[in-house]
């Protein structure tokens, strides 16, 4: 059990949701080598490249996911374009920044590995940096613009993982180059409250919206021609790889990906759902708790959801640590900024609108969103917490057990509780009910747990 659910409420019965255990990939090597020689929609790498093309890496390397993946999918993608004739000189690995503090040595070193960073050029994007950003127009409204190492390249690829982001579908394809490496006034048009508000907009979901629009044309602006991608599970293990064209690349592990991140759960009427972000890192590399800002994702993945299990008016439950952090960066600063500087949370969706969204605001957007539009009591359980869950907006609890007295005041005694460690990375899905049923509301209708993995 997550330590950061205990200890839990005496009584309540609980429905306990984690993913199917999943086979990872016995030869991650071999299975990146295959992707790479045999990739969809494009010719190989050695095909694409030759003696004198000069070709921009861009690899995503925030979270221990990404690093795990990295140590295979690095050295065999460029290892590839060695055998193409490609000089190490000609090469440039860029990594992306949305307003993040630059990686630092230790965690490039980390997620490439010292042998990557002595032979090529390592550069991080700043998309404050007016002089590093190419002007490549406009689309749906957004000005496009994209650091030059990606643009300027004869080859442009990139190396990310695929899975979930709260509101726009899923990592990876072309969005690692089309939000890792634009510019800041790029970040803030296609994070306009139109994007945020657009209806098909899911976690972990992909349809036509305009998030996914804009991401794809500005990758085929930047003429992104390669990526590879590989889907991994919560221990960061390899369980997916593929290479090739990035639209056909995303597409086909985002299928593969559902299977692995959508929860199937036993009802579709929970009136509590006690969730946590499920994978925060701590500053020095070490796992913790996650912060209100992490943690949010969780609440904001459960309001957004594609096929809701909550019920509305029910209560989220999110376990967090408070406590001062020296490495926060812009984008928790501006989420913080507005949720503290109104008193409601209408108040917060209309002063993000008015100004426009900066780098996490978007968050704080979607949080208000959440609790406004579906009547959400989000309870923030941490010893630490009270005066900052309060200020902002949300109600504070000091353990789980204050929070458990603090839900049953809102949705009434013996709640349909639903707990998801990882409610950040996967969607839970009723299947059983037919969609023209209406879930029961009834307190002894005899289903109490039903647990996916555990009982507990």
């Amino acid at each position: 059990m997550n330590q950061a659910f205990d200890p839990l409420p005496v009584g309540w019965p609980i429905d306990y949701a984690e993913p199917a255990p999943t086979e990872p990939i016995e030869d991650a090597r071999g299975a990146v080598e295959y992707a790479l020689a045999h990739p969809l929609s494009s010719l190989p790498l050695t095909d694409l490249s030759s003696a004198g093309t000069r070709v921009t890496v861009v690899v995503a390397i925030a979270g221990h996911e990404r690093d795990a993946a990295n140590a295979v999918m690095a050295p065999a993608l460029l290892r590839e374009l060695e055998l193409a004739g490609v000089r190490d000189e000609d090469v440039t690995i860029l990594i992306p920044n949305v307003l993040r503090q630059p990686s630092t040595p230790a965690q490039k070193r980390h997620s490439l590995g010292q042998d990557i960073l002595d032979r090529y050029t390592v550069v991080d994007h700043d998309p404050t940096d007016r002089g590093v950003l190419n002007e490549l127009g406009t689309y749906q409204g957004v000005s496009l613009q994209i650091n030059y190492h990606a643009v300027d390249a004869d080859l442009l690829v990139a190396i990310d993982v695929v899975e979930p982001h709260y509101y726009a579908g899923y990592s990876g394809g072309n969005k690692t180059v089309s939000v890792g490496c634009v510019g800041e006034v790029t970040l803030k048009e296609a994070r306009a409250v139109r994007f945020l508000e657009d209806t098909v907009i899911h976690p972990a979901y992909t349809p036509d919206n305009l998030s996914v629009m804009v991401e794809r044309e500005i990758g085929r602006r930047a003429g992104l021609m390669f990526v590879l991608n590989a889907v991994v599970d919560v221990e960061g293990r390899m369980a997916s790889v593929s290479a090739g064209a990035p639209n056909a690349v995303h597409d086909m592990l985002i299928r593969f990906a559902r299977g692995i991140y959508e929860v199937d759960v036993p009802r579709s009427d929970y009136n509590v759902i006690i969730a946590s972000d499920g994978k925060s890192i701590a500053s020095d590399g070490g796992s913790r708790m996650p912060t209100l800002y992490h943690g949010s994702r969780a609440a904001i993945a459960i309001g957004l959801s594609l096929e809701r299990v909550l019920l509305k008016g029910g209560v989220i439950i999110l376990p967090v640590y408070c406590g001062g952090d020296s490495h926060m960066d812009a984008r928790e600063q501006h989420f913080y900024e507005a949720l503290l500087s109104a008193n409601d949370m209408d108040t917060v969706m209309q002063q993000i609108a008015h100004r426009g969204v900066r780098s996490g605001d978007q968050r704080a957007y979607m949080l208000a969103h959440t609790i406004q539009v579906q009547g959400y009591h989000v309870i923030v359980v941490g010893a630490d917490c009270g005066d900052l869950a309060r200020d902002c907006g949300l109600i504070p609890a000091h353990n789980m057990l204050e929070a458990a007295n603090l839900a049953e005041t809102i949705v009434g005694k013996r709640p349909r509780v639903l707990m998801l460690p990882h409610a950040a990375q996967f969607a839970p899905i009723n299947r059983w009910r037919p969609a023209d049923v209406t879930p029961q509301t009834h307190e002894e209708d005899g289903i109490y747990i039903r647990s996916i993995i555990s009982d507990n």
